[in-house]
């Protein structure tokens, strides 16, 4: 019970932090959500220029907001530039997603268990009922070897990534001056909704990233639910609705309404990456499950 309070703690101090940074993301921008000019990263600014400005810009947004410049110039495309870049550093963190992927995935699986027993011990308040109730829920954690705390060892070790990528794709000289379908890519969804005549593409880059964002949030549970259905160790156990689910979804659902807020003044280049990062993280999600937990 004590490691559930802490996973909540730490998921909500994330997001507090998340919301923190990508606010702090709009000293990048002007009024109108344009990059000003002397934060902008061109493929001839020095390494030292960044080490002058923080460590964290010199270590993670300087070498991704490069990558951007160059795939996007190799290709003619700062749209392909966001999106292979965005591809790219997810595989190159897939090892480190494997393991907290599956661990999360068990933990979803297992929810009926879960429920099952502390509906037993529901209403008994001694220590010796607590103490029977959390050493059913270990015994059940250890027969499926899983380890709470280490779904949270991928955030945590991503997360640095994920808001460096963020700053990339926003500081990038080839998205700042960059166009998609003959819209410059620092124009910011709200702009675009107000002239969605000419700007529609822009639109529905967002709405795709916010129904992405969502179904990113629902797949794991959805997979978790048809394993419970179609797996004998599983089947004998009753699947009480969204109950377990009910705290999780809405933290993420806040998370995402949060992000659909601030998006709306963020240049388009971020939809573009907030989408992508989402279709490719609900890819990584089906993978994991289809050879790391399927097949075990």
């Amino acid at each position: 019970m004590k490691k559930d309070k802490m996973k909540k703690v730490i998921m909500l101090s994330m997001l507090v932090v998340l919301v923190v940074l990508m606010t702090g993301c709009q000293s990048n921008v002007d009024a109108s959500g344009n990059t000003l000019p002397e934060r902008i990263i061109s493929l001839s600014t020095p390494w030292k220029d960044m080490m002058n400005e923080s460590f964290f810009t010199a270590l993670f947004v300087y070498p991704l907001a490069q990558c951007v410049n160059w795939i996007g110039k190799m290709f003619n495309s700062p749209a392909l530039g966001v999106i292979l870049t965005t591809i790219l550093y997810n595989i190159l963190t897939l090892g480190l997603s494997i393991k907290s992927t599956v661990q999360t995935q068990k933990l979803q699986m297992i929810q009926p268990q879960q429920l099952a027993i502390q509906e037993k011990y529901a209403g008994r308040t001694d220590e010796a009922a607590k103490m029977a109730q959390a050493q059913e829920l270990q015994a059940l954690m250890n027969k499926h070897h899983i380890n709470p705390m280490s779904t949270l060892i991928t955030p945590l070790l991503t997360f640095p990534i994920l808001i460096s990528m963020f700053y990339a794709v926003q500081r990038a000289e080839i998205v700042c001056k960059g166009h998609f379908a003959g819209i410059e890519l620092s124009t910011t969804p709200l702009t675009a909704i107000k002239n969605i005549t000419t700007q529609w593409p822009i639109v529905v880059i967002f709405v795709l990233m916010f129904l992405c964002q969502f179904l990113q949030t629902k797949v794991p549970q959805w997979l978790a639910s048809y394993q419970r259905k179609h797996s004998k160790s599983y089947r004998k156990y009753k699947d009480n609705g969204n109950t377990a689910n009910s705290q999780q979804n809405m933290m993420m659902l806040v998370m995402i309404v949060m992000v659909g807020f601030i998006g709306l003044r963020w240049p388009a280049a971020m939809s573009l990456y907030w989408l992508v990062n989402s279709v490719v993280g609900i890819v990584k999600t089906v993978f994991i499950q289809w050879r790391y937990i399927d097949n075990e």
